[in-house]
């Protein structure tokens, strides 16, 4: 049954989304550099069949069809974040200053997460191609076949794989190390005041 609220058809419509997106970041990312000089039409042109052979790829567009909700809940965030920073009386020009500042910490983390999204996206669309070569058996690996203790984590589910590998003790362990060792030499390394 159709209601009013059905929205069916814009599923047909969904690849004009990640299309208008790659246009604008290619033209924008033209227009910031001055790679083709200062023509508006070539940049325009360029972003134009750079977005529109996007549409040959159909994991392409899957990829930018899955980071795009991300990226709106993070501007959605950082938009509430800012709006509460002003209503407790943080002036506008310190929220605009700061921002276009150097890159701080808050740079670097937008970063990372846009990086983690992206890597996200491209596992959830091509990792599952990429799990006949791994090698291997499928199955866990116990202490008495010769393997390690514990949960293997070679299920033979790329999403389930990737799950393990991040929550092993292992992985985790190796992450603690790495952040207690950055965090030693950027102190050891810092002027003293």
């Amino acid at each position: 049954m159709a209601t009013f609220l059905d929205l069916g058809l814009l599923e047909h419509f969904g690849v004009i989304f990640p299309l208008i997106l790659v246009f604008v970041i290619v033209f924008a990312l033209l227009e910031k550099s001055k790679l083709l000089g200062d023509n508006k039409g070539i940049h325009s042109l360029v972003a134009l069949s750079i977005a529109i052979m996007m549409l040959f790829v159909p994991g392409v567009v899957k990829v930018f069809a899955i980071m795009a909700p991300w990226f709106v809940l993070i501007m959605m965030l950082i938009l509430f974040f800012m709006i509460t920073l002003i209503f407790l009386g943080v002036k506008t020009e310190k929220i605009v200053a700061y921002v276009s500042g150097d890159w701080y910490a808050l740079h670097w983390f937008l970063l990372a997460i846009a990086l983690i999204i992206f890597i996200g996206a491209l596992a959830s669309v091509y990792g599952g191609s990429m799990l006949p070569y791994s090698g291997g058996e499928t199955g866990n690996m116990s202490a008495a076949a010769g393997g390690t203790t514990g949960v293997g984590t070679d299920t033979g589910d790329f999403n389930a794989n990737v799950g393990r590998v991040i929550f092993h003790p292992k992985t985790i362990g190796l992450v603690f190390i790495l952040l207690l060792g950055s965090l030693t030499i950027r102190l050891l390394a810092a002027k003293p005041e």
